[in-house]
């Protein structure tokens, strides 16, 4: 899942590239770029709805949630694409992931307690 720092999810593919922006004008020196590749021709209008006030850029993929601070530079290449510098990088595990570590703890608890109560009635029955 992509989505911005407010929330609002881009539906699109991200390729995050360490070289794959170079401003010609101001510099000659690569920057990280990542890229946003929709399944269709976007406006630049949809792309500034999608980017209105974001800062950052996140991409959680269930394991890990990987964040994007924009530089505020956007270059279009394609209709289907565009490429957003950024200025730091950030990785973390998912809170998805570590939502369902706890879902899975919690389960495998309450199946021991439930194997403990079914051996206790066991006794109980046959201690009767």
């Amino acid at each position: 899942m992509t989505y911005t720092n407010t929330g609002t999810t881009i539906p699109a593919s991200l390729t995050d590239a360490p070289t794959a922006y170079k401003d010609g004008v101001t510099d000659a020196l690569w920057h990280p770029a990542i890229t946003l590749t929709f399944g269709r021709e976007i406006t630049d209008a949809e792309i500034a709805a999608l980017l209105a006030g974001a800062v950052s850029v996140q991409q959680d993929d269930g394991r890990y949630l990987t964040s994007y601070t924009l530089d505020g530079r956007r270059i279009r290449y394609h209709s289907i694409s565009i490429t957003l510098p950024y200025t730091t990088k950030a990785t973390q595990e998912s809170p998805r992931w570590l939502r369902q570590q706890t879902t899975d703890a919690d389960l495998a608890r309450m199946e021991a307690e439930q194997r403990a109560t079914d051996l206790d009635l066991q006794l109980l029955e046959v201690g009767a």
